[in-house]
C-alpha cells in the first residue's frame, strides 16, 4: 500500500448520503417573473387605455406640431397630434391625431374641433394662455353617429355645449355694428352676442344669427323689438342737431339691445329656439314701423328748396305724418317755367277720422285730402333749425286763401302749395328796394341839405339873436309882474273871505226861501268860482310866466 493511500476500511465508517429532489420555485425566478407581470399589465393598460385615430382638416397648420400639440376639452388633455402633413393638392393640412379611450363615446358627426391661438375681437381677447404653452386643438363634443374624419373650424364656435341659453335670427337691412362676438343689451346689460351672419338669397338684407344667454333667453318673446346701437349717434335734421350716447361698451364695439313692451300684447310667453325678428336701424325707427300703410302725393313749389332733403319730415302743426321721398325739377321748354315737384309720403293712419268719413274712404281713398284741400289745406316749406337751416314740408289750414281742390290729373294727386315764409320775405324785400331806388334820392337828399343850411343860417343870425334877448328881458318883467299879482291875490283873497263872513251873518237873518237869499246864494256861488279862476290863474302863471307874452299852449 503506498503511502498516503487512505484505508478502505475508513470508508466503511463514512455516513451514507442520499440526495432528493427540491421542491418548488427558486427565488432566482421571482424577479424575471415579477418583471414580466408589470410589462404585461403595462402592455395590456396602454392597449386598454389606447383611443381611436381621428383625422382632422384645417386651413392652415399654423402651431400645430407632431408629438407636441395637444387636444383638449375644458383644459384637459384627451389627445395628441402624431402627425401633420398636408393634402395632394395643397389646399388642406391634415392632422392625424391619437385619443384617449374615453374620448371614444363623443367623437360624432357633429362634434367639432378649433385651434386655440391668440385672438383680438369685438368681443376681447382670447387664447392669451397659448402664447406660453403654444396652440393646442379644442373639442366640443356634441351627441350624434359616430365619426372619425373632421373639418376642423377656422374659428372658435359661437356657441358650445357649455354654454347655457337659445339661438335667434335676426334680419337686417345692413350688417351695421353686428359683427360676430358683439354684445347684445336688455336693459344696458349684455345678457349675449352676435355669432354669425350671411347674406339673404336676394341679396337685399343680412340674416344675423345671436345667442342669448340663459335665463335672459326667455325675456324674449314674439312682440320683442331689436335694434341696433352704434354707441354715438349724431344727426342734423330739420328738427337741429340730435346728439345720442350709449353705455361704454357699446360705444367701444356697438352690438343690439332689444326690448319687449309692456303693452304690446301677445301670449307673454317665451319665444322658441330660432325665431326670426326684425332689426331696426335704430330705436327711433320703431316708431315709424306702427304706420306700414303709405300714400304719395306731389307737391310743386316755385322757390328754391335748400335745406329739404330726401327723408326730411312732412309735419301738419308739428305732428310727423310722413316723410319726403323724392325732389325733382321740371322745366317747361316752350315757357321756360321751372317748377320743383316734391313726393311726399303720408301715412293716413296718423290721422284719425269720425265714422262718417271712414265710410267715405272706403268708397274713395283720397277723399280725406279732398276735404282738407276744400278746407284750405295748404304745403308751405318750413324751417326746422335755423341753426342747420334744414327744411321740411308743412301742412297747414290757411282759410283766408282763394278755394282749390286736389289735383287729380298727374301721375300722383297734387296738394296746392304756397310760397314759403322766407321767400314772401325775399320779395317784400325785393319790392321795397325796388320802390327806394325809384324815388328821387338825389333831389330830396339836395333839398334836405338847403333846408338845413337855411335853417342854420336863421339860428345864427343877428336878427335871431337879438329876439332871443328881447324874449329874456320880456320873460323878466312877467316875472315880476307875476309876483306883485300873487300879493294882490291874497289880500283880496282875505277880503272876500271876510265879505263872505258878513253875508252868511246876514243871511242867517234874512228868511232862507226869501228872494233876496236865493239871489244871494247864487251871488255868493258866483263869487267862490271866480276866487278859485282867480287861484288858478295865479297858479299857472307861476309856473308858466311866459303865457302873459306866447299866450297859453
Amino acid at each position: 500500500m503506498k503511502e498516503n493511500e487512505p484505508d478502505p476500511g475508513d470508508f466503511e465508517e463514512l455516513a451514507e448520503v442520499t440526495v432528493q429532489k427540491k421542491r418548488g420555485i427558486s427565488i432566482v425566478w421571482i424577479i424575471p417573473l415579477v418583471a414580466a407581470l408589470i410589462g404585461g399589465w403595462l402592455i395590456y393598460k396602454t392597449i386598454t387605455e389606447k383611443g381611436p385615430t381621428v383625422t382632422i382638416t384645417f386651413e392652415d397648420g399654423a402651431g400645430l406640431e407632431a408629438g407636441k400639440t395637444k387636444i383638449k376639452y375644458k383644459s384637459l388633455e384627451i389627445g395628441t397630434v402624431k402627425r401633420v402633413e398636408i393634402s395632394q393638392d395643397l389646399s388642406k393640412v391634415i392632422v392625424k391625431a391619437e385619443m384617449r379611450n374615453a374620448a371614444e363615446p363623443h367623437l360624432t358627426e357633429n362634434s367639432r374641433f378649433w385651434v386655440v391661438r391668440p385672438r383680438l375681437g369685438i368681443g376681447g381677447i382670447s387664447g392669451l394662455e397659448t402664447l406660453v404653452s403654444g396652440a393646442y386643438i379644442a373639442m366640443d363634443p356634441r351627441p350624434g353617429p359616430s365619426a372619425r374624419t373632421f373639418t376642423g373650424l377656422e374659428k372658435p364656435p359661437g356657441v358650445t355645449r357649455e354654454d347655457k341659453g337659445a339661438q335667434f335670427q335676426l334680419r337686417a337691412e345692413n350688417l351695421g355694428s353686428s359683427s360676430p362676438g358683439a354684445p347684445v343689451f336688455y336693459h344696458d346689460i349684455q345678457v349675449g352676442r352676435v355669432l354669425d351672419y350671411v347674406l339673404d338669397k336676394e341679396g337685399e338684407g343680412v340674416f344675423i344669427d345671436i345667442f342669448i344667454q340663459d335665463p335672459y333667453h326667455l325675456r324674449v318673446q314674439d312682440t320683442s323689438r331689436f335694434w341696433q346701437l352704434s354707441g354715438f349717434e349724431i344727426s342734423v335734421g330739420a328738427e337741429g342737431l340730435n346728439v345720442k350716447m350709449e353705455s361704454l361698451s357699446s360705444l367701444l364695439s356697438g352690438g343690439i339691445a332689444f326690448d319687449t313692451p309692456a303693452m304690446a300684447g301677445g301670449s307673454g310667453e317665451p319665444s322658441q329656439p330660432g325665431t326670426a325678428f326684425k332689426l331696426f336701424r335704430n330705436f327711433s325707427s320703431i316708431q315709424d314701423e306702427k304706420y306700414v300703410l303709405t300714400r304719395p302725393f306731389m307737391v310743386n313749389f316755385d322757390g328754391s328748396v335748400r335745406g329739404l332733403s330726401v327723408g326730411a319730415p312732412v309735419e301738419f302743426r308739428g305732428i310727423k305724418i310722413g316723410i319726403v321721398s323724392d325732389i325733382a325739377v321740371n322745366l317747361d321748354p316752350n315757357t321756360l317755367e321751372i317748377k320743383i315737384p316734391i313726393l311726399i309720403e303720408i301715412q293716413p293712419e296718423r290721422i284719425t277720422t269720425t265714422q262718417v268719413m271712414q265710410s267715405q274712404i272706403s268708397e274713395d281713398q283720397y277723399a280725406v285730402m279732398k276735404h282738407m284741400v276744400k278746407r284750405g289745406l295748404r304745403a308751405r316749406l318750413e324751417t326746422g333749425s335755423l341753426l342747420t337751416g334744414q327744411l321740411f314740408v308743412g301742412l297747414d289750414f290757411y282759410k283766408d286763401l282763394p278755394q282749390k281742390e286736389l289735383i287729380l290729373t298727374g301721375k300722383y294727386p297734387e296738394i296746392p302749395a304756397i310760397p314759403a315764409t322766407m321767400d314772401q320775405l325775399r320779395r317784400t324785400v325785393t319790392d321795397v328796394m325796388a320802390e327806394i331806388r325809384r324815388l328821387p334820392l338825389d333831389r330830396i337828399g339836395k333839398e334836405i341839405l338847403e333846408t338845413v343850411e337855411g335853417g342854420n343860417r336863421l339860428v345864427n343870425s343877428p336878427e335871431t339873436q337879438q329876439a332871443i334877448q328881447n324874449l329874456n328881458a320880456a320873460l323878466g318883467n312877467v316875472e315880476k309882474l307875476t309876483g306883485g299879482l300873487d300879493q294882490q291875490v291874497d289880500s283880496l283873497m282875505a277880503n272876500l273871505d271876510k265879505t263872505l263872513v258878513t253875508v252868511r251873518k246876514g243871511l242867517r237873518i234874512v228868511d232862507p226861501d226869501s228872494p233876496a237869499a236865493v239871489n244871494m246864494n247864487n251871488a255868493l256861488k258866483e263869487l267862490s268860482a271866480a276866487a278859485r279862476s282867480i287861484r288858478v290863474l295865479a297858479d299857472y302863471l307861476e309856473q308858466h310866466p311866459e303865457a302873459l307874452v306866447k299866450g297859453k299852449n
